[in-house]
């Protein structure tokens, strides 16, 4: 049974709002982590914090296995059950859903893993409110370090924003890990097509060619969604928005696109391969089979002469010559020298 029907079946029968996780048990613990910063001052701790006037709060939490940790935040955040239901349910796809108190998002963080080029997905969640932003890591591991440095060493304008900023750079942050992801995907595929052209059309080859576009096609499935949910956030017309941060929002939305764009290069690069190959593998077929028609075009001559000498007919004069044998190979090597310089001239060969 695989693990998608395991899924289906632990949330069977239950109601909605259920709090139930779907993802891979890990042994280490949830790991909270309450950031609060301004303008003018920055703390952290690691535990759960209310948010405080004056202050942008950012919870981030690490490890989705503890429901009642979750269940927790969402009650001081007031996050709607039919969202934390989403947290936990890490099979979505990539969206943005506009509450009453707050912006939710369900977003892909990707990664290659080189030695089984397999795309490694996580699905993060972020609820945006105003003053406050509570992002859910299904990983234990820290996607977002560089951010939290930037905003503990002041660097950049993230301190002078609101917490509508903040949300964009987290979403900026794991869309820059797909320029990543294309980076490693196009040195394979660069790889791959001077192999192609070196050493010919090989069965790796194609398996490899193969592998390659299901990476490139699963990676535009999953990003696909999400240049409808950065859409959204650019046309929002909430409170949850500053104008004047509508221009970074924009610069994410042409980002997306590019990615988009640049699956779909790679995509296209890819069918050419393939159908190099295809043409390679082809070339190698026919330079075989004309090898064998030369080969046969020989042969048929000799094997011609050979079985007129061969019949057993009594009144055949050659038959009595007395280097009719001898005679009989030179013209015969003869012919054959012949042909194959024709068919060398004519560069048959």
């Amino acid at each position: 049974m695989s693990a998608r029907q395991i899924r289906k079946i632990r949330k069977h029968g239950l109601p909605p709002e259920s709090l139930i996780y779907t993802g891979r048990r890990s042994k280490a613990p949830v790991q909270l982590h309450t950031v609060f910063y301004s303008e003018s001052g920055f703390s952290e701790f690691r535990e759960l914090q209310p948010p405080r006037p004056g202050s942008v709060l950012w919870l981030d939490i690490r490890n989705l296995s503890d429901t009642e940790t979750i269940a927790k935040a969402g009650t001081v955040f007031q996050i709607h059950p039919l969202a934390l239901e989403d947290v936990l349910n890490t099979r979505q796809r990539a969206k943005l859903e506009e509450f009453d108190n707050g912006l939710f998002f369900i977003v892909p963080h990707l990664s290659l893993n080189k030695e089984t080029m397999e795309l490694v997905s996580e699905q993060i969640a972020i609820f945006s409110g105003n003053g406050f932003v509570v992002s859910f890591q299904e990983n234990p591991d820290d996607t977002f370090d560089v951010l939290r440095k930037r905003i503990a060493e002041n660097v950049g304008r993230i301190r002078k924003k609101s917490s509508d900023y903040l949300t964009y750079s987290i979403l900026d942050t794991i869309v820059d890990g797909y320029y990543e992801v294309l980076d490693q995907l196009e040195n394979e595929m660069l790889d791959l097509e001077e192999k192609l052209h070196t050493t010919g059309a090989h069965t790796h080859e194609k398996a490899r060619i193969f592998q390659l576009k299901r990476l490139v096609n699963s990676f535009k499935h999953r990003v696909l969604p999400l240049r409808e949910a950065v859409g959204k956030f650019y046309r929002s017309d909430g409170t949850f928005v500053e104008e004047s941060n509508r221009l970074y929002i924009r610069d994410l939305v042409d980002h997306v696109a590019q990615v988009l764009d640049n699956l779909d290069s790679e995509r296209d690069m890819l069918s050419n391969m393939e159908a190099y190959y295809q043409a390679e593998a082809a070339n190698k077929l026919n330079n075989v089979m004309r090898l064998l028609t030369v080969i046969s075009t020989i042969f048929i001559p000799l094997s011609f002469i050979a079985g007129i000498y061969g019949m057993n007919f009594e009144n055949m004069p050659e038959l009595r010559t007395r280097n009719g044998y001898f005679i009989l190979l030179g013209v015969m090597a003869s012919l054959m020298l012949s042909m194959l310089a024709i068919f060398k001239a004519r560069k048959w060969i």
